[in-house]
């Protein structure tokens, strides 16, 4: 395992990310070409645009709120292991609902079973990268996500022609038997150092008289750091961001193809159109990445102006009716949300630590999957009590807009809320946290270096504390001389393992 420390940013980190690129291309693939499925099931089961809808809202409802325990379970088995039942799970729940006589059972099969296998797949999919990619995070971020634009590209023609030849029974037993390669992506993934140097076996003859002290610390620490996250005023803002924008972006995948159907469409035009999607995400998304690495602008400026072009694109579709106008839109999905998802890694690194990365998005995934729950019912429910799908998608360009004036306003949010060092009770509370990092400075020597944009890479050193302490000292100078505290201060290091993370 020692040679692993030389795979960041080259060796098996490649293979890594050719795993997790397929990986993504299979699961979020199959997700966003449910369209064409959901399609054929308003026709077969006539059971309401909304109340249909549900069956793919809950199933990335679970595959986004799960991602809290798929992550904690990467540490306890690994994320091979993990993510392998994950897929097994998802091709069981498409096979089984290939069988079912009633509509109903297919909240079962796919909203629960695919669902749950989903989550159990995704999250540790998007994180493991993360671990192997230092220099070049964002471009590996976005060549993992442009996978699911290939699908999204190809799946469409795929799953028409699977329902045309074998129709939808034969259709989902053959979407079943692609997404049991996922298995085989996962069999290649590797725990990543940083949580193998971590764990430390117990004794055969305690384990199970400690077994209770463990699982109860080991909740009460989830909470806390949790608890702590949301106290970070940057992290909470681009959480909120996310949630919007994937709360206009996922209901295009029912509300675009219904759309088109109920202007009278022809079954190959609304696949055609629908594939753009993927085709622009191909990609547009590994370019983002790779902008965003040169650091020309900031990560904040990128998503303002792909949220203005999302907003405007969805709010404008309604007043045109021909096909190449839903080609062009289908191009506008592609590109601008997609920009969202190349940067949700390095934004999120931008405002934790990579120890904390896991917790981070488990927390975003949390309040994602609640937006996800309702934005695709919701659409359908629209067009249920309208008639058509056209004020559907102005509400999306509306969300589209309101993350755009989020992120305008990041400079005064972060006024507002961040901490204040004049204040006292805040300053004690900070000068805890560094007193944490001085009592754990053996063991953070002992660990391996994780390297992050916010840590100096030389000495290896959280760049943000030694300014808070300079801060501090500086404060403190005035009434009274440094103490031999101070001198400790200076010696605080990279965050520790996930098993020391400090209890806030």
């Amino acid at each position: 395992m020692s040679s692993n420390r030389n795979t960041v940013d080259g060796g098996y980190a490649w293979v890594i990310l050719i795993a997790c690129t397929l990986l993504y291309m299979t699961l979020v693939g199959t997700c966003k070409a449910f369209g064409i499925l959901y399609n054929e099931f308003l026709e077969k089961y006539d059971a309401g645009a909304g109340n249909t809808a549900w069956i793919s809202s809950l199933m990335f409802f679970l595959c986004f709120a799960l991602g809290p325990l798929a992550n904690y379970l990467v540490g306890v088995f690994s994320f091979r292991a993990v993510v392998m039942f994950g897929g097994l799970l998802v091709s069981i729940g498409y096979f089984i609902s290939a069988f079912v006589p009633r509509m109903e059972w297919m909240f079962l099969t796919i909203g629960v079973i695919c669902g749950f296998g989903s989550g159990l797949a995704f999250a540790p999919c998007g994180t493991i990268v993360s671990f192997y990619f230092v220099k070049r995070r964002a471009l590996a971020n976005g060549i993992m996500v442009s996978g699911s634009g290939l699908s999204s590209f190809v799946f469409p023609y795929l799953y028409q022609y699977c329902i045309d030849t074998f129709s939808v029974t034969g259709a989902m037993i053959i979407i079943s038997g692609v997404i049991l390669h996922m298995c085989v992506a996962g069999a290649l993934l590797r725990q990543p150092l940083e949580l193998t140097d971590n764990h430390t076996p117990f004794d055969q003859s305690t384990v199970d008289e400690k077994q209770g002290h463990k699982e109860t610390r080991t909740t009460e620490k989830t909470c806390n750091v949790y608890l702590k996250l949301l106290r970070n005023t940057r992290l909470t803002m681009f959480i909120m961001v996310f949630t919007i924008n994937i709360l206009a972006y996922a209901a295009n995948f029912v509300a675009f193809p219904a759309h088109m159907q109920s202007l009278g469409f022809h079954e190959n035009e609304v696949a055609l159109a629908f594939s753009m999607i993927g085709a622009a995400e191909v990609l547009t998304r590994a370019l983002f990445g790779w902008f965003a690495d040169k650091k020309y602008i900031s990560n904040s400026v990128i998503m303002i102006f792909s949220g203005v072009a999302s907003g405007t694109a969805a709010i404008l579709l309604p007043c045109f009716k021909t096909f190449p106008v839903m080609v062009a839109y289908g191009l506008a999905v592609g590109i601008f949300p997609g920009a969202f998802w190349s940067l949700m890694a390095v934004v999120l690194l931008d405002c934790v630590p990579l120890i904390e990365l896991t917790s981070a998005f488990g927390l975003l995934y949390i309040f994602m999957s609640s937006a996800i729950a309702f934005s695709q019912p919701g659409m359908g429910w629209i067009e249920d009590a309208t008639g058509d799908w056209n004020l559907s998608f102005r509400m999306m360009g509306t969300f589209h807009f309101l993350t755009t004036a989020i992120l305008l306003a990041e400079p005064l949010i972060l006024k507002l809320f961040c901490y204040d060092f004049g204040d006292k009770e805040k300053r004690d509370d900070h000068e805890e946290e560094i007193e944490e990092y001085v009592r754990t400075s053996d063991i953070a020597r002992r660990s391996s270096t994780i390297r992050h944009d916010n840590y100096d890479s030389k000495e290896h050193v959280k760049v943000s504390l030694i300014r808070e302490r300079d801060i501090i000292a500086e404060n403190e100078t005035k009434s009274s001389h440094p103490t031999s505290k101070d001198d400790d201060r200076s010696e605080l290091l990279a965050p520790i393992a996930a098993t020391e993370e400090i209890d806030v």
